[in-house]
């Protein structure tokens, strides 16, 4: 079925770095997800890897930076600067860290892609938050 949402009436998980809110939950679709990200000034993601989906990045408001590299190689970091109305894509299996630059927040939408279709260890958001809140504790 075909949907519509406003990108800013979203379902929030906040996390101690930034804040998701949910507009396409995984479990709606085949093999996709959208939400809007939000990173305050000052602020950055944790640096994380994606083995089950790309992503593609579009960015609304704020300035940025993106540090990435391939998994295993930390020694060849890699900085893209990233500013309003740019499109941002990154492939499976690159490490990567979003940094808030300027006085406003840093807001991109992000769409996962799943090639291989939705994880089945995580078929949904919820199973997705529940892990990487488990997992970033350790």
């Amino acid at each position: 079925m075909i949907q519509t949402k406003n990108i800013y009436k979203g379902r929030d998980f906040k996390w101690p770095t930034h804040t998701n809110s949910l507009l396409l939950d995984r479990k709606h679709a085949a093999g996709t997800e959208v939400f809007l990200t939000t990173i305050q000034p000052g602020k950055f993601t944790h640096s994380h890897i994606h083995n089950d989906n790309e992503q593609l990045y579009y960015v609304i408001e704020g300035a940025g930076k993106i540090v990435f590299f391939k998994k295993g190689q930390q020694n060849k970091k890699k900085t893209i600067a990233v500013n309003k109305e740019e499109i941002v894509f990154i492939p499976l299996k690159i490490e990567h860290q979003v940094f808030c630059f300027g006085k406003k927040p840093l807001r991109y939408l992000t769409i996962d892609i799943f090639p291989k279709g939705k994880p089945k260890d995580e078929p949904t958001w919820a199973a997705h938050a529940r892990n990487l809140k488990r997992d970033t504790k350790k």
